[in-house]
């Protein structure tokens, strides 16, 4: 199957010791794991990515890829080939151009974006404002303020919410699941490994929280309904293309939450709205997932929602939220805890700079830090699919200090903000250098546990928060007084399968 060839592609995982011609030769073959190795590689990298970048026959997606490592190796040598690539024929070219000659911050690239800037053709139309916007323009203007030094931090503006901590933190609270939960058959024939699911629920990227199951299959796969109902309704967010349509069963005629298929072809659907929907009954059909010149993993996007309609009774695309993981209605079997990777890292808080450690080897901290830990779950050990890691908690412990406790992340119930994920999860560029040596299967993924103001929830304003080794109570005394503590992180799947990790940090402020 064409869908499982390229996801096996993008979970491949170069070692450390792969020379950088072998992971060249992976890059060139989809593998975008292995750009840790290339961006440590250096100016040595930079010949054969120009050559990808400049070539017209290569797919557009490696070439775009290519551009975004340039930028991170950060090389002068790179300037000439990128500002070539900022008249390329394909505007993600020019968008990962420009931002790249921004990272390097060559003046010559001043003049070319700013003419980027001002004149680049490109429109799209967001399915959130329909508001039409010329993204490479918005990324040249972006690339040029990396140039000149304006580049304001993430957390400019965003207020510290009042913090809540646990008693106990060695066990997870009540679940927030609000959905009478069921048994169901999959959509498609046979049990879990014939599903092919690659992510779930909570499946971070850069942007956003991935809310929902997908089940990799062949495109023109017969997709059956999971449970009986009635059609509320059929949108898309993207009228232009027939990859994202999408409809919702609810179980009551005229209800307002139910299931959502997303990516079966428009042309294959069996019903209209307002028909009934019998459990096992054909839907339609997966939908070939090619979009422009980027050839993607054909798949069944599953997820369980509630709805608002517009005005005229349709269903508003932008109003839905995933209530609960769909993973509580099948028969999932989850014999393996998380995954949580022995190495904590200490950073200083709002950047990815790591505390000394002393000679002893236990980091030294003092002012507000950061913990950054990998975490990664599978229904099986070595899986290679992605589950997810629905509740995590901190614990931090000294002999002079009372117990710190955060609930960090409780993603069973609703997703209330799901663009709101990288106040928690460090971007896939940031992590790669942190994730030499763990394990590429299950995918992990690095959490800033600090980012929390222990609601479990993932919120923007989660970024500010930090541990503030400097705090003082009420009687101006040290919070957190000068000696070791132990740092305790503990993660939970969905089957209550549990992961406990620790580490120790010395605290030392001024």
């Amino acid at each position: 199957m064409r869908g499982l060839a390229v996801l096996s592609a993008l979970l491949c995982a170069p070692s450390g010791d792969e020379a950088l011609e072998k992971a060249l030769e992976k890059f060139r073959g989809g593998d975008a794991n292995v750009s840790a190795t290339i961006v440590a590689a250096g100016e040595a990298a930079v010949p054969s990515l120009a050559g990808i970048l400049g070539d017209g026959t290569v797919d557009g997606r490696l070439r775009f890829q290519a551009a975004n490592l340039l930028g991170d190796i950060g090389s002068k040598s790179a300037v000439d080939p990128l500002l070539a690539a900022l008249n390329d024929p394909y505007f993600n070219v020019r968008r990962c151009a420009a931002l790249a000659l921004g990272k390097i911050r060559d003046s010559r690239a001043k003049e070319p974006l700013e003419a980027l800037a001002e004149g680049d053709p490109f429109a799209w139309k967001d399915p959130e404002t329909g508001e039409t916007r010329y993204l490479v323009r918005e990324d040249a203007r972006a690339a040029l303020d990396l140039l000149a030094g304006r580049n304001p931090s993430r957390t400019a503006g965003l207020k510290k919410e009042a913090e809540t901590f646990l008693d106990d933190a060695s066990k997870p609270p009540r679940s927030p699941v609000g959905v009478a939960v069921k048994r169901l058959p999959w959509p498609f024939p046979g049990g879990l490994g014939d599903q092919n699911l690659f992510n779930n629920y909570q499946q971070p990227t850069d942007d956003y929280v991935h809310a929902g199951l997908d089940l990799l299959q062949t495109a023109g796969t017969e997709v059956r309904a999971v449970d009986g109902g009635f059609v509320a309704g059929i949108a898309t967010n993207y009228p232009d293309w027939k990859t994202h349509h999408f409809f919702v069963v609810t179980t009551t005629e005229g209800g307002d939450e139910g299931w959502a298929y997303t990516h079966l072809d428009p042309e294959t659907y069996t019903f209209e709205v307002g028909d009934r929907v019998r459990k096992g009954e054909v839907l339609g059909k997966t939908v070939d997932f090619y979009v422009g010149k980027n050839k993607g993993v054909d798949h069944l996007h599953l997820n369980y929602v509630r709805f608002r309609r517009k005005a005229e009774g349709s269903i508003d695309p932008e109003s839905l939220v995933s209530l609960v993981d769909p993973l509580h209605f099948f028969d999932a079997k989850d014999d393996a805890p998380p995954s949580i990777a022995e190495r904590f890292r200490f950073v200083k808080d709002g950047t990815l700079e790591e505390f000394a450690s002393g000679s002893d080897g236990i980091a030294v901290v003092s002012g507000a830090a950061d913990i950054v830990v990998a975490i990664s779950d599978g229904p099986t050990r070595g899986a290679g699919c992605n589950w997810g890691v629905p509740v995590v908690t901190l614990e931090i412990r000294g002999e002079r200090a009372k117990p710190w406790r955060k609930l960090v992340l409780d993603q069973r119930g609703e997703i209330a903000e799901p663009r709101a994920c990288p106040a928690l999860y460090m971007k896939h560029a940031e992590s790669q250098p942190w994730l030499a040596g763990i394990p590429p299967y299950p995918v992990p993924h690095l959490m800033k546990v600090t980012n929390s103001d222990g609601d479990g929830a993932i919120e923007v304003a989660d970024e500010v928060h930090a541990w503030d080794t400097a705090q003082r109570d009420a009687a101006g005394k040290p919070r957190f007084p000068d000696g070791l503590y132990r740092v305790t992180v503990r993660a939970w799947d969905l089957a209550g399968n549990r992961a406990e990790r620790t580490a120790t940090a010395r605290v030392a402020n001024p």
